[in-house]
């Protein structure tokens, strides 16, 4: 072979060993920087065995799991986002006796929210009524509450979340929380459970539940509550009297409005996970979560 040839064809096998180690280290690059994730964001509350919100946990606070397989946590502050409550109260026959301490709960759970969430109180006896539209004018609220009596009437739950839920279905700007107290008096409401259950999962809505007494209600109504409050990651708590129902309406004012919202990688995949779990350390704390719904998952 000629000299003169000799350094062309080694420019060229250079050039050649170039391209192939390129590809190598293309090919076994860290999974981490190839693969394509999507940011996943849950809102999560975090209480202890006694109901008490813990609100001072980091991101290496949380662990999340799609079908058993852990997700990177990357980002935990707390929640600012928009939020609108529908406070439905149970002033019903029942409730006469507890009015005083009915109305210190309710005035207890407003007060505990922050002061940028809008609220609507909505009575239940004889038909669901709204006390106050959305506002988070907290002076008309506590006049509503000084205002609101007990009817000589049954207790209309059911069509209450009915209709709320139809009514947050036109509110879709804002995240939506539909918050019960209640008795276990005589349930009342025309509406079927299975219809309820639609309209409320058509709003996006979370639940949450206290009841005062212990025992169960109609089965359409023990449906409705059970259900709504374990799908979207609501609080469903029998309250042993009415003197604790202030206590439990501060805590659960609280836990709402100060949740947490953790964004997380999930990798890029056509079929969504049967299974999410979110837990946080240390041990023993109960987490209660909901996804936010996306475009993507509507589709």
């Amino acid at each position: 072979m000629p000299l003169t040839r000799r350094p062309l064809l080694l420019r060229r096998a250079a050039a050649a060993a170039a391209v192939a180690f390129a590809f190598l280290a293309l090919l076994f690059a860290s999974p981490v920087v190839l693969a394509q994730v999507d940011e996943r964001v849950l809102y999560s509350s975090v209480t202890q065995k006694n109901g008490e919100p813990v609100l001072d946990l980091a991101t290496r606070d949380f662990i999340v799991r799609e079908d058993g397989q852990t997700r990177e946590v990357l980002r935990v502050a707390r929640d600012d986002d928009p939020l609108q409550i529908a406070l439905l109260v149970d002033n019903s026959a029942p409730m006469r006796s507890r009015l005083p301490q009915l109305r210190k709960s309710v005035a207890a759970f407003i007060d505990a929210t922050r002061q940028d969430v809008q609220i609507a109180l909505i009575t239940l006896a004889e038909r669901p009524t709204i006390a106050v539209p959305y506002t988070n004018d907290r002076g008309s609220l506590h006049n509503a509450i000084n205002r609101m009596f007990a009817y000589n009437a049954g207790n209309y739950l059911l069509d209450g979340i009915a209709e709320t839920s139809q009514g947050l279905s036109k509110r879709t700007m804002w995240r939506s929380v539909i918050v019960v107290l209640t008795g276990l008096g005589p349930e009342l409401s025309y509406k079927q459970y299975t219809e309820v259950l639609r309209f409320f999962r058509e709003s996006g809505a979370s639940l949450h539940v206290l009841q005062v007494g212990m025992g169960l209600g109609r089965q359409g109504r023990e449906i409705v509550l059970s259900r709504g409050t374990s799908e979207t990651g609501g609080r469903y708590e029998d309250v042993m009297s009415i003197t604790a129902l202030e206590m439990k309406s501060r805590q659960l004012g609280t836990e709402i409005s100060n949740q947490y919202r953790v964004t997380y990688a999930r990798p890029q995949r056509l079929i969504p996970p049967k299974d999410i779990d979110v837990s946080v350390r240390p041990a023993g704390m109960r987490v209660r979560w909901m996804p936010m719904k996306t475009e993507k998952d509507a589709r």
